[in-house]
């Protein structure tokens, strides 16, 4: 776990960006990373939206649960703590 104030690394201010998590605003890094990959001799390309935040901003039991980002719901489809009070939500489009 770290020791430091972890609420400053996602400020709005800098790389974050205000969400709705179940109805509570937070702060948050969105990524919405696009990924290409080759099955046989077709390209498949996707992207996969997800926040980055805090594990303490995390609502209880999150996954099916709502969030908005940039008036986008998402519904969150996994909840993937790192042991160091961050966890990453991996979301789909609602």
């Amino acid at each position: 776990m770290f020791t430091e104030p972890l609420a400053a690394f996602f400020k709005t201010s800098g790389f974050g960006v205000a969400v709705t998590l179940d109805g509570q605003a937070r702060e948050a890094i969105f990524d919405n990373e696009f990924m290409l990959g080759r099955v046989g001799d077709a390209g498949l390309a996707a992207t996969q939206p997800m926040l980055t935040l805090r594990t303490a901003d995390v609502p209880a039991s999150p996954v099916g649960k709502a969030a908005v980002v940039d008036a986008v719901t998402y519904t969150i489809a996994a909840h993937e703590p790192d042991g160091t009070g961050v966890s990453r939500l991996m979301l789909e489009r609602a």
